[in-house]
Parts: structure tokens; sequence; C-alpha cells
């Protein structure tokens, strides 16, 4: 299993100079071998075969540890293979802004205690947050810049860890009033966190907008706005990381809707949506569920809001407003988003073989 732990570094003046030469280095040969592939066909590996030459013409690049240079050339390769895939998504020439990370992909740095060593940089000092596992085999490591300063993002591969056996089932409706409804009946609150820093954004932005384009004074409104939006997405993660491992820890099964977010994010709420980030919601449910071997579903999301818990009866009048829910078959009622989130837990039962309807449920009539 591959994990990857992110620690904040802290170099010396000495050492931020050589991080970022690594990096401009990194940027110009990415850059370089993206109008050579342009301009003559040629593979990743006749372009790894000219380095050493690429050396000799240019001094510079013996600054920069050879892996680092070749994973650069690794990283255009993906960036090729997955436009030729897709069809979209050509490789485009780098900036200062959007070249911010280079890799060791298997050797030329180790990490000592609180020390990191790095080839053609030296040993900076890092800040351990969190120990590494004691079977760790630390594989690759990334160092980034961002506008709060550098970080290195370790790759380790280690056993996972299995949690005690959890026999609670949850089904779990997402949404954009309360963030999560649970089907034991439990709510977890929508942060809004972009929604709730709008002031505080249009500020920044107004400032950056009345600055001179290339002044000093824009440069730093810039990294002001920045600095804004990084402790948003933060926030966010913070919080998700927090809830999904809550969830784990204590439930045995974890369904949610397979929603296409993607489509839904195209609509009217898609500020909202985007917000309250469903997709990474989902990622950290399953693999921190596969990692802890709890059992995970995805059931297909046509009218669970619509359909009753108690009789599957399904009515698009059945959900009379955002949070009621009323049968019009039996009158059960319920709120909304927690018969929601029933529905979903019962479809993953009934998916996984665990129970056995007294009727089948695709007898249920639906109603337009």
């Amino acid at each position: 299993m591959l994990k990857a732990y992110r620690y904040k570094i802290e170099p010396n003046k000495q050492q931020r100079y050589a991080l970022a030469r690594t990096l401009d280095v990194c940027r110009e040969l990415y850059n370089d071998c993206l109008q050579q592939r342009e301009w003559n066909r040629c593979s990743r590996f006749e372009q790894q075969a000219e380095l050493p030459a690429l050396k000799k013409v240019f001094p510079v690049y013996k600054n920069v540890y050879s892996q680092v240079l070749q994973s650069v050339l690794d990283r255009l390769n993906k960036s090729f293979n997955n436009f030729f895939r897709s069809g979209f998504g050509y490789p485009r020439y780098k900036g200062e802004n959007r070249f911010t990370s280079f890799t060791y992909p298997q050797a030329g740095f180790s990490l000592n205690g609180k020390q990191l060593s790095l080839a053609k940089i030296g040993n900076i000092k890092v800040r351990l947050s969190r120990e590494l596992p004691a079977d760790a085999v630390v594989k690759t490591c990334t160092i980034k810049r961002t506008v709060s300063g550098w970080f290195a993002a370790l790759i380790v591969e280690c056993k996972p860890t299995s949690l005690p056996v959890s026999e609670l089932e949850v089904g779990i409706d997402v949404g954009v009033a309360n963030f999560a409804a649970l089907s034991d009946g439990s709510f977890v609150t929508n942060p809004r966190f972009y929604e709730n820093s709008q002031k505080e954004l249009r500020r920044a932005q107004r400032r950056v907008s009345r600055r001179k384009k290339g002044s000093n004074r824009r440069q730093k409104a810039v990294v002001l706005l920045k600095k804004l939006h990084e402790n948003i997405a933060n926030k966010r993660a913070d919080f998700l990381h927090k809830h999904s491992t809550a969830i784990v820890k204590k439930f045995g099964l974890i369904a949610i809707e397979d929603l296409n977010v993607a489509g839904m994010s195209k609509g009217n709420l898609a500020k909202q949506i985007l917000d309250a980030s469903w997709s990474t919601w989902r990622r950290l449910l399953f693999y921190k569920a596969e990692w802890a071997g709890r059992t995970k579903i995805a059931v297909p999301p046509q009218y669970t809001s619509q359909e009753c818990d108690e009789c599957e009866f399904i009515h698009k009048e059945n959900r009379k407003s955002q949070a009621e829910f009323e049968c019009l078959a039996c009158g059960h009622t319920d709120h909304a988003d927690t018969n929601g989130s029933k529905r979903i837990l019962a479809r993953a039962r009934k998916q996984l073989g665990r129970i056995c309807p007294s009727f089948d449920n695709d007898s249920a009539v639906v109603l337009a």
C-alpha cells in the first residue's frame, strides 16, 4: 500500500536559492523538450539519451540531480500520453507559476530524523508533523513550492492497518443545505468555506485589480490573494479528512450514491457543489475504507429522494420540499435527506445480498 506524507521544510537562504534554481532548470528542460517533440518526432528515451550531451553544453544542468531531470521527461511523456488517450489537454509551455514541483523518483534523498537530505541541495530541516509508520519504505520524494513556503511529499510503502470489526452500517446522502445526511438520523453541517469567504475574496481581488501591472505592490497583493485561496483549500481538506476518518472508524459498511458530479457541476448549483467537493469526499471515504478493511459501495442515485423508505413507493410529490418528505401511499414522514440516505443503505444491502426484501423493488411504481 502506498501512502503520501506531506511535511513543511525550512530551507536556509542558500538552500532556498538552490531549490528555486532546480525548479527553473527543470521548467526550462520541460519547455525545451516540449518544443523538440513538436519540431521532431522523438520519444522520451531518445530525449533522455541526450541529457549527458546537454550537460556538457549547458553546465547549469550539472547542478540538478540526474534522476530529477529524468523525471521531468517522464512528466512530459505522461502529459502527451494523457492527451493522446483523451483527445484534449495538449501539453502547454510552463510559466514560472505553472511549474512548482520536482521529484526524486528513486534515489538522491534520505530522511534522517528531522533532516531531509537532497542531492545537489543539502540537508534541510523538516517539520515532522506526524511520524512515518515503522515499516514504511520511502519510494519517492517530491519538493513543491507554494505561497506558504516549501513542502516535501514522501510516497511510502507500508502495510495497511485494519480497524476492529464493526457491524454498524450507514448510507450517506450528500447535499447542499446539509453537507451529508446519515441513515442514523444525524447530519454533517455544510461549512461553505468558499461561500463564506466571498467578502474577503472580493476585497483581495479588488486590491489586485487596482495595482499597476508589473509593480511590487501588485505582486504583494497577488501573494495575499493566493494565501487566501490556499487557506480556503486547507480548511476544506481538513474538514473532509476529519469527517471521512470518523465515518470509516465507526461504520463497517459505507454506502453512497454514484453521482455524476462533473455533470451536476454545470447547473445552477455549480458553485455550491464544487465548494462542497463531493468527489474528493468520495475518494477519501473509499481509500480510507479500503485501508481499514471496511466495505464500501456506490449505488445508483435514481429516485432516492422520491422513494419511500417504508413502502418503497416512488413519486416526485413524495418530497414536499428540500427538507420535508411525506409518502403519498403510506403517509410515512421523515426528513427528506434522511429518507434518501436510508434508501441508499437499503439499495446497498440489496446489492450485496444482505437482505431479502418483502417485495421486489423493481416492481415499485414510478409515477411521473
